[in-house]
């Protein structure tokens, strides 16, 4: 198995909390602040959310297929947490998530220099909280990288939200760490056995970033 160096970064952080209008995080200092995707839920454009409710309408076993993506989507990311940790795989995952782990291991490979996994961050300023994949180099840049699995290819305007994810995850790490992100990494798998590799530099999206959370805390 690959070995790979792990740099830790020291802060406090935050706790997730589960609510019913989404996911939430306790900063160490006893604020609750929205996770960056129930933001981005909230602030989804019409279109996007039509879109989805037609597509629900259309498909008999929407709901069904929503749960096995979600479920499927943590298997991969636990496969992919234990191989970046060094860790011994002994539970049993489905096929689909060991397929989706082993398309993207190539990818996986250019990641070293480890200075989080599955870091709980969150920002005062920003009034956001998350979690992130993971906070290492990828290529040699200190980035932002994601994982995601899909049942078709991407294109990269689909993955705009995933993009302003990330992107506050590089914002909070660096309030938090003093230490700036260079670049956000979107890891793509889909069924379709193809995986997709996205890099964009972390002040892409900054803008849009901004935007949504204004738009969020002006309701």
């Amino acid at each position: 198995m690959k070995e790979f160096n792990h740099i830790p970064v020291n802060f406090t952080q935050s706790e997730l909390i589960e609510k019913d209008e989404g996911h939430y995080y306790q900063t160490p200092s006893g604020v609750v602040y929205p996770s960056i995707t129930t933001m981005l839920q909230k602030t989804q454009s019409q279109e996007k959310q039509q879109s989805l409710q037609n597509w629900r309408e259309r498909e008999i076993a929407a709901d069904y297929i929503t749960q096995q993506a979600a479920v499927v989507g943590s298997e991969t990311h636990k496969l992919i947490e234990n191989y970046l940790n060094g860790e011994e795989i002994l539970e049993k995952f489905r096929l689909l998530s060991e397929a989706h782990f082993n398309n993207l291991l190539p990818f996986v490979d250019k990641i070293n220099d480890i200075h989080g996994i599955e870091l709980r961050l969150y920002s005062d300023k920003m009034k956001l909280a998350g979690t992130s994949d993971c906070i290492a180099t990828y290529d040699g840049k200190l980035s932002i990288i994601d994982y995601k699995t899909k049942r078709s290819n991407q294109r990269e305007e689909w993955l705009t939200d995933h993009f302003i994810q990330a992107t506050s995850y590089g914002v909070m790490f660096k309030e938090l760490t003093g230490i700036k992100v260079e670049q956000v990494v979107i890891l793509v798998s889909s069924e379709k056995n193809t995986r997709m590799e996205f890099m964009k530099n972390t002040d892409d999206y900054l803008d849009l970033l901004e935007q949504r959370i204004a738009q969020f805390y002006s309701k």
